[in-house]
């Protein structure tokens, strides 16, 4: 669960400490096949999210031309989420996603729209941002309410979406980042430090260089014209202002390389009169959001977050129990 972050050397909760020591090394997306960087990523993401949750439909969606899912939990829901899958950028699909989705739709009791936008580095910025843009318009037609929400790179796309509606006069109801990867300069002083502090992280030699080297890799994948690496579509961070958008829940992990930008993006969002709700998990890792066979954090903060839809997308509707998950928090 949430809470003050210890100091010292940087400790995961047992649970990740076992999970880390047992998984194996993942390809260098640097230097790998593309194809082979997928499958591995893929692999590793299903076999943490376990059985899939009952939902009362699923279904294929061409959303203006992209490719997408829709999940309904119960039927005739008027709120939904468009969610965008984590994986730098560079690789996660539908399935990747399934879980999550299934879970927050019966969490928040809203559809989830999960978007199969295009991957770099075939098909670098700003395609994935103009097809979760896309998919964000048809729901709009199609649903009264609209949350947009994402992992880690998914999470930039909707932070990235937020502002555009912003800027369009577009409203949404709300945006759901869940360790988000919002700010494309390496040399923060948080990556510097992190980089250091987490060497030897669980007893991996060279987790925090290798954290760092992917940071440039999937950037510079999905970004290839570095210039354009600091414009607010790209990076939400550097957008001029943030005054406007849609609120927030932020959900952040103790160790993960991305801690610090989304902590400076809810402090901006806060200082432009945004409503954010920054939930920090301690002992937590990059990725914990769908590792439902793994920590009781997963679910905790799928429970956080489908509440928070649920307010922003009908307000007056109380949570109610599933076989998944109770309404505690």
């Amino acid at each position: 669960m949430g809470g003050a972050f210890v100091t010292g050397p940087p400790q995961p909760r047992e649970e990740i400490l076992r999970f880390l020591q047992n998984a194996g090394a993942s390809p260098d997306p640097w230097s790998a096949d593309i194809a082979v960087v997928r499958a591995d990523a893929r692999a590793k993401v299903l076999a943490v999210t376990g059985e899939p949750a009952s939902v009362a439909s699923v279904a294929p969606v061409d959303a203006d031309g992209v490719p997408a899912r829709l999940y309904r939990p119960i039927g005739a829901e008027r709120g939904v989420l468009v969610w965008a899958h984590g994986g730098g950028w560079i690789h996660g699909d539908l399935d990747t996603a399934d879980g999550v989705a299934r879970a927050l739709a019966n969490r928040a009791a809203c559809a989830v729209l999960s978007v199969d936008y295009r991957l770099a580095p075939e098909h670098p910025f700003p395609a994935g941002f103009d097809d979760m843009w896309a998919a964000a318009g048809w729901a709009r037609r199609e649903f009264e309410r609209v949350a947009v929400g994402g992992d880690s790179s998914g999470g930039n796309l909707a932070a990235a979406v937020a502002l555009k509606a912003r800027d369009q006069d577009v409203e949404l109801a709300a945006q759901l980042l869940i360790y988000p990867a919002i700010d494309s300069t390496e040399d923060t002083d948080y990556k510097v430090a992190f980089r250091r502090r987490y060497e030897s992280f669980a007893g991996r030699t060279g987790f925090g260089t290798n954290s760092y080297q992917r940071l440039q890799h999937i950037w510079a994948a999905y970004v290839s014209d570095s210039a354009a690496r600091s414009t607010p579509y790209a990076s939400p961070l550097h957008a001029e202002s943030v005054e406007g958008v849609a609120p927030a829940t932020i959900i952040t992990a103790e160790h993960d390389f991305l801690r610090g930008e989304a902590e400076d993006y809810a402090e901006r969002l806060k200082g432009a009169g945004v409503p954010v709700e920054l939930i920090e998990y301690a002992g937590q890792i990059h990725g914990f959001f769908e590792m439902f066979t793994i920590t009781p954090d997963a679910q905790h903060a799928v429970n956080a977050a489908g509440d928070a839809l649920r307010r922003a997308l009908h307000s007056t509707q109380p949570c109610e129990p599933s076989k998944e998950f109770s309404c505690d928090r």
